[in-house]
């Protein structure tokens, strides 16, 4: 019996699959038939480590970064945007007490233009600064710190678009944009640390996007390996090296409705 992507967003599949919330829905692609998982669903996804049973449970790890530890990922070969970009990250974080690095391409250090620090500023939320060379930074608060650290699943973005960077919370915009068309670089290429910023929490399903050029060019990573692992990207074009991280902060959770639990009965909510 074929069931089309209309019915899907329609129904939500409860019957099926267990009320998975309408943003995995989005990316689970076109599925040919009840049984069947197009790879479109591993590729596109990034939520899903695996699916042990199309009418039962959803399972992936997560990774929970140890600031203490300096836990970080870090590229292992550098991306540069051009021109247009998306990126994005799922972040689940709470107990602000110093700023906290999504990327940091150690800005503060080499006065390179181009290179970027995103973070959670405290008390100010999302901070970007990008280099602009000897003259020191160009800085944005996009703000939203409350909604970003409050122990959910958040969906984080930062696009370019014409030249204009602006950034968005669970797909909502968040306040302010600035202005820059360098071409924009990751030098030290850090997820997650790097400085005196380290993030506390999970962060998972990284994704970078060049929308400069004729056809998107895409690089994912999951985030979800065990300690000392070297992570491939979906796409394959690139890979994330795994620094301090031992094995005992990846746990396993499962999903039911638009909750993650792990073995333990810890839960994280997946933001709407």
């Amino acid at each position: 019996m074929a069931i089309n992507e209309e019915v899907y967003k329609n129904l939500g599949l409860k019957g099926f699959l267990g009320a998975l919330p309408e943003r995995i829905y989005k990316h689970l692609g076109s599925l040919g038939h009840v049984g069947t998982i197009s790879d479109r669903l591993f590729k596109e996804g990034g939520y899903l480590s695996y699916i042990t049973n199309l009418l039962g449970v959803v399972s992936r790890y997560f990774v929970t970064l140890d600031p203490v530890l300096n836990s970080h990922y870090e590229l292992a070969a550098p991306i540069t945007f051009s021109g247009d970009f998306e990126i994005e990250f799922e972040v689940s974080g709470q107990d602000l007490t110093s700023d906290q690095a999504l990327i940091d391409s150690s800005v503060f250090n080499k006065l390179v233009a181009g290179e970027i620090l995103l973070y959670i500023d405290n008390p100010n939320g999302l901070d970007l600064l990008i280099c602009d060379g000897a003259n020191g930074f160009t800085r944005q608060t996009f703000g939203g710190q409350s909604e970003i650290l409050n122990s959910k699943l958040n969906t984080i973005s930062l696009n370019r678009l014409n030249g204009v960077i602006t950034s968005k919370l669970n797909s909502v915009q968040l306040g302010g944009s600035i202005t820059n068309s360098e071409t924009i670089r990751f030098s030290e290429k850090l997820i997650g640390g790097g400085n005196s910023r380290k993030f506390n929490g999970i962060i998972a399903n990284a994704k970078f996007t060049d929308q400069s050029g004729a056809s998107d060019v895409v690089t994912t990573f999951k985030l979800d390996q065990a300690t000392a692992n070297t992570e491939s990207s979906v796409e394959g074009n690139n890979s994330v090296n795994y620094v301090n991280i031992p094995q005992s902060a990846r746990d396993l959770y499962t999903l039911d409705g638009n909750i993650w639990t792990d073995a333990a009965g810890n839960t994280i909510e997946v933001a709407p």
